[in-house]
């Protein structure tokens, strides 16, 4: 990685490791700086200092120029070195921007929605972060066992179930229907038991006895909870084919409550202790708050099934990290049951982590939904879908296409903001084909196929002009802005590994086809003469292989042609 040459540079010229280099926002200041404002001591003259690193620098067959501004030290990275990386991404094409080092076993758990309701934007917000957060921590040399963890039983399983019976449906009649018919009258008989829970005495208590009844096995409710529970697994199935994400584990509730239950009785007495009837973890002793893992009717709580989640995880695939995705609400109920299990398990201490992302709030209220006042997940899709269809393709534009497009325009719109912070989905700037947009980059991403067939020139196969590399020609400022972005590529993706932060990717790629945008306006590419058709080719390619790269970072697909 370019960058860490550089930084073996600096760590030379100035003696020191502590070092953080900065990318520069205007090409005037370099490709790289270091602020030496730190490095200050009463004991040097800070010029001759500076000039001494300077001299050190020069060097370094890596620099073009070396420049001082203020208190900084801004570097210039040699043309020929930049073109060197276009030889780079060649070679290692759908790998660029990969980092070759040796990772760690990571269990990541995302997605988790419930049975017996449709999977809300939440849902897929969750599911779209954390299937990008899996591809960047595998392409930063990490190992993958995604996850999911979906609630099969439990009070809104049994409002479900109740809201059925009440219409009167019969499972054979139902079960004539379509999938989506059936998880949709699903969606609205646990509406409707919800309701009359707040409402009806009577009909809570004829609830609460249909929960009680799902757990204990009882026959003609364990047939319709299983019956029911089929059709939102197969539903929930096709869903996260149509998102792209292949799970290696699928986990349920109904795995974990007898688990549970048992792990906390074992260690009654020493990490739990009797509250009131109730069986409680006393996190005050490390500094958080007091929670429920068995209730006062001697069932397991949510903490108590987590804490058998994390056994079952460690015996079909032992990690050395677990990470639990869910929205930012449940960030404290999360440390609480962290010291739990690390108390149950000390070998797990340090293991688990909890990374809680924001809430998502929809910026017009002009969507319709096949639910009643429920936006679900697909209804979202099937929105954004539908502009995509009248407003950005043709009419002979197959339904594929429209899918990827619109699949593609959500995730960006949920990825380009920090995961941790609340997003206001805008529909209208999700598709849009001028600003920072999936859509956007995938229009970009095939401008550049259709250069590259036009020139009948393909990047991968070899058709590089060795030549290239001793120009006799001057490279243009849009040229050399394209040049300049693709070696930051590896960085990013390293940071956003690092970081958890595929908002990192989203900005460095809407830069990078602004940047192509401008050379594809200024720079004639096919009618140029030989050596600058070749070199403006190369520019080409390499940024569509960047942009793919990129894209399918963020679970995001491209198309040759749109």
């Amino acid at each position: 990685m370019l960058k860490q040459k550089v930084y073996e540079a600096f760590r030379e010229a100035l003696g020191t490791k502590e070092i953080t280099l900065l990318n520069p926002t205007r090409p005037e200041f370099g490709d790289f700086a270091v602020n030496i404002h730190r490095f200050e001591s009463a004991s040097w003259r800070r010029d001759s200092k500076v000039e001494n690193v300077i001299k050190k620098l020069a060097q370094n067959e890596l620099f073009e120029k070396i420049e001082q501004k203020g208190s900084f030290i801004n570097v210039f990275i040699k043309i020929e070195t930049l073109l060197n990386e276009l030889q780079t991404i060649q070679k290692k094409q759908e790998k660029y921007g990969y980092i070759d080092q040796k990772g760690i076993r990571i269990n990541l758990e995302y997605g988790d929605p419930n049975t017996h309701k449709l999977p809300h934007i939440g849902h897929l917000f969750s599911y779209v972060v954390g299937e990008s957060w899996a591809r960047i921590l595998e392409a930063t040399g990490n190992t993958i066992y995604r996850c999911c963890y979906q609630g099969d039983v439990g009070p809104h399983v049994a409002k479900c179930l109740y809201g059925i019976q009440s219409s009167g449906a019969r499972i054979q009649d139902l079960e004539k229907k379509s999938l989506e018919e059936r998880v949709s009258l699903l969606q609205k008989a646990y509406q409707e038991g919800s309701k009359v829970y707040k409402e009806d005495p009577k009909a809570k208590g004829e609830i609460d006895e249909i929960n009680k009844k799902i757990y204990e096995g009882e026959p003609l409710v364990r047939k319709l909870w299983e019956t029911t529970r089929s059709w939102s697994l197969e539903y929930y199935q096709q869903f996260e084919m149509k998102l792209d994400i292949s799970y290696d584990q699928h986990y349920f509730e109904s795995q974990t409550s007898d688990l549970g239950k048992k792990i906390v009785q074992q260690h009654l007495g020493n990490i739990f202790e009797e509250s009131e009837g109730a069986v409680v973890f006393r996190g005050e002793k490390h500094n958080l708050h007091t929670r429920v893992f068995i209730t006062t009717l001697g069932t397991p709580t949510y903490e108590a099934k987590d804490l058998a989640l994390v056994t079952l995880k460690a015996k079909d695939w032992p990690f050395e990290k677990a990470i639990i995705t869910t929205a930012s609400e449940q960030n404290e109920y999360f440390k609480v049951v962290i010291k739990a299990i690390e108390e149950v398990h000390p070998e797990f201490k340090d293991k688990i982590s909890h990374i809680g992302f924001g809430l998502i709030d929809l910026k017009s209220g002009k969507m319709s939904s096949r639910t009643g006042n429920i936006i679900s997940a697909m209804d979202l899709v099937a929105n954004v879908k539908k502009i995509v269809q009248n407003d950005l393709l043709s009419e002979n534009k197959d339904d594929k296409t429209a899918d990827i497009i619109s699949l593609g325009a959500v995730k960006f719109a949920f990825l380009k903001s920090e995961a941790r912070k609340n997003i206001l989905f805008d529909i209208e700037e999700s598709v849009s084909l001028k600003g920072n947009s999936g859509p956007y980059l995938q229009y970009v991403y095939a401008r550049t196929q259709s250069v590259l067939r036009n020139g009948e020139w393909r990047f991968e196969s070899g058709e590089w002009n060795s030549q290239i590399s001793n120009l006799n020609f001057q490279i243009g400022l849009e040229e050399l802005a394209l040049l300049r972005s693709f070696p930051h590529f590896p960085e990013v993706v390293e940071n956003a590994g690092t970081t958890y932060s595929p908002h990192l990717i989203c900005t460095y790629l809407y830069d990078l086809a602004q940047k192509f945008n401008a050379f594809y306006e200024k720079c004639p590419i096919l009618q140029a003469q030989e050596d600058v058709r070749d070199l403006r080719l190369a520019l080409t390619a390499a940024t569509g292989h960047i942009i793919k790269n990129g894209l399918h970072l963020l679970g995001i697909k491209v198309l040759d042609k749109i």
